[in-house]
């Protein structure tokens, strides 16, 4: 077997034990409808990455941009969210489907 064909794979190999590593990391701290609910408005983003880590940003703007900055949260299950609206770090408006 070539060298390049050993690295490539080796490569592949890094890369889907991160994938996999990242995944479960997603999945240890899922976001519960109690937790959605003790994220009022006002409050900052630090309060809702206290309550979920599965939570991506939506969107490329930051906080002191001017323009909102939407997060998506994860359930337990996978297929359910919340998602997060916030504009200067404070947050304007919340939507959950499926929670439990």
């Amino acid at each position: 077997m070539k060298k390049s064909a050993i690295a490539g794979i080796c490569s592949l190999c890094l890369l889907a034990a991160a994938v996999a590593y990242e995944s479960s990391a997603a999945a240890n701290d899922p976001l519960t409808l109690a937790e959605y609910d003790q994220i009022k408005a006002g409050s900052s983003q630090q309060t809702l990455f206290r309550y979920a880590s599965t939570c991506q940003q939506e969107d490329e703007s930051e906080p002191g941009d001017g323009y909102p900055v939407t997060w998506t949260c994860y359930g337990a299950d996978g297929t359910s969210s919340a998602v997060f609206f916030y504009s200067k770090g404070v947050l304007f408006s919340k939507s959950q489907t499926g929670l439990v």
